[in-house]
């Protein structure tokens, strides 16, 4: 059993699974100290080997509630002052992204377990996950447009690859945030569980995993949600 926590997170080992819990203030608005601490709990993950997976979720009734729209807005003015061209990224925003997208290369499950608001960043937290469990609770959205930016911490992409395009343009440009069962209708989640029992849910799938899959691929990952959960005898056989 392994255990570290700083201000905004815990991490918690065992059994091989690794679970991050995000306790930041303001039901986990990710400021540039949420994404300070990240980066270092994210350095110290990449140095792990031998996981059976990671679970990511919010400590308390919210995942998280996305950037905090103010800074994010006075940095991307003040950045883009020293940009050099059309094409040019700020290095701040370039390293958050690696941060995030990171979570997809990992060569073991990585699982989001949501309950209330996944919106904005959080929710591209959620989409680079390789598995998305919600609780009736959640509600998840990439808001971002209706304050004039977008989703670039991969957001867009990934939700193109779990939604399809037009799903996804239609997430990406309303910012409407919708509910639990909607994001399971479109794809969006990939498992349903009973409130307060999605880490539970987490955990026997990535030992069903463990258990069954010599090698891990994120690209067989509906296979797997689809033989775990005719095992569990969620769905009909």
């Amino acid at each position: 059993l392994m255990e570290q926590n700083n201000e905004y997170f815990v991490i918690s080992e065992e059994n091989g699974i690794l679970v991050l819990t995000m306790q930041a203030p303001g039901n986990n608005l990710m400021t540039d100290e949420f994404f300070r601490q990240y980066e270092e709990l994210m350095t110290e993950i990449s140095k792990k080997k031998k996981l059976k997976g990671l679970i990511i979720k919010g400590s308390a009734r919210h995942f998280s509630v996305g950037a905090d729209v103010g800074s994010l807005a006075e940095r991307s003015s003040t950045e883009s002052e020293t940009m050099n061209g059309d094409y040019d990224f700020s290095q701040g925003h370039v390293k958050q992204k690696k941060l995030v997208t990171f979570l997809h290369d990992l060569p073991y499950p990585v699982v989001s377990v949501i309950s209330g608001f996944c919106i904005g960043s959080g929710s591209e937290i959620a989409v680079n996950s390789h598995i998305r469990i919600c609780e009736p609770t959640a509600r998840v959205g990439q808001p971002e447009s209706t304050f004039g930016i977008l989703p670039a911490l991969g957001g867009i992409a990934r939700s193109v690859e779990i939604c399809g395009l037009s799903k996804a343009i239609q997430l990406v440009f309303t910012g409407e945030l919708i509910p639990a069962q909607e994001a399971y209708e479109i794809g969006w989640a990939d498992i349903m569980a009973d409130k307060k029992q999605g880490l539970k849910k987490a955990i026997d799938l990535i030992e069903w995993i463990s258990a069954n899959v010599s090698e891990y691929k994120p690209s067989e990952t509906e296979c797997y949600i689809s033989e775990f959960l005719k095992n569990e005898g969620d769905i009909d056989l």
